[in-house]
């Protein structure tokens, strides 16, 4: 078998050294911006969680409009994070965190003519 040169060595030995990202839930993001299609973009002022609001572990994407659950489909204790789920509004919901707490939110909606909402911002792990 053949060594490693000491630059990937380096490498090797810097990931290894290096902490996970083992952030999960709850997060609390705050949405700056929101870029709807064909409208362009403003300044936003939206806030949602994302949380465990039931005993059996579920997930939970709550705003202002109300809980709609949700599921992790990356995995559990890492960054980046991705979930998704729809709401009673016939509403599908992604929400991306990556690992440094920026955050995409898109919401595309069908009740009536199709849309999409996307919204820009930051999360925060709560304790």
């Amino acid at each position: 078998m053949r060594a490693l040169p000491l630059p990937a060595l380096i490498i090797a030995a810097s990931y290894a050294a290096a902490p996970a990202m083992t952030l999960a839930e709850p997060w609390h993001c705050r949405f700056t911006v929101e870029c709807a299609a064909s409208l362009g973009c403003e300044t936003a002022g939206f806030d949602a969680r994302l949380i465990a609001a039931d005993h059996a572990g579920e997930l939970f994407l709550s705003t202002a409009m109300g809980d709609s659950p949700i599921i992790r489909l990356t995995p559990q204790g890492l960054l980046p994070a991705s979930y998704a789920g729809t709401s009673r509004s016939a509403t599908a919901e992604l929400v991306t965190i990556a690992a440094d707490r920026t955050a995409i939110m898109s919401l595309h909606l069908f009740d009536g003519e199709a849309t999409a909402i996307t919204y820009f911002g930051t999360c925060e792990e709560l304790t």
